[in-house]
């Protein structure tokens, strides 16, 4: 489903919600509105349920862990360098500064960790939702086709 409004009109929703988090979480926080944008808030919760369901392909950064990931950590500020976290690993008791970490396991996580702690800022949506992304199996580049193939279920 496309965009049939506003400064995104004709990208893909599937689209936004992997390269412009910002605009999502916009949207997302827009629910007195007209019937185009209902459409799009329904679509874009939708793919991000099926966003949230992918697994993390990557290993538990614990020490003497061979889990797979369910989770990242970042710093209340940060959102550059995550984490890669099991349920049992506890990254305090890898040496992370105690109370300083935000444990994110889903798009809504990350949404909230940026309006929480990073003042809403573009590059900090991007950033934490492409290295999401990414952990879950989407290239660094990605076209509309790669796009549609993420969101398949």
């Amino acid at each position: 489903m496309n965009i049939t409004f506003g400064k995104h009109k004709g990208k893909s929703i599937g689209s936004l919600v992997l390269k412009e988090p910002d605009y999502v979480s916009w949207l997302l926080s827009n629910a007195d509105c007209g019937a185009a944008m209902l459409a799009a808030i329904k679509e874009a919760s939708r793919l991000i349920a099926i966003y949230n369901d992918k697994p993390f392909q990557k290993p538990c950064h614990g020490k003497n862990c061979s889990s797979q990931a369910t989770r990242c950590s970042v710093y209340m500020s940060a959102v550059s360098t995550p984490m890669w976290w099991c349920d049992t690993c506890n990254p305090y008791r890898a040496g992370a500064s105690e109370g300083q970490l935000q444990s994110i396991r889903t798009y809504q996580d990350a949404l909230v960790h940026i309006s929480l702690h990073c003042n809403r800022r573009k590059r900090s949506y991007r950033t934490l939702i492409k290295k999401l992304a990414k952990a879950k199996g989407l290239p660094d580049r990605v076209t509309e086709k790669q796009v549609s193939g993420f969101f398949e279920t």
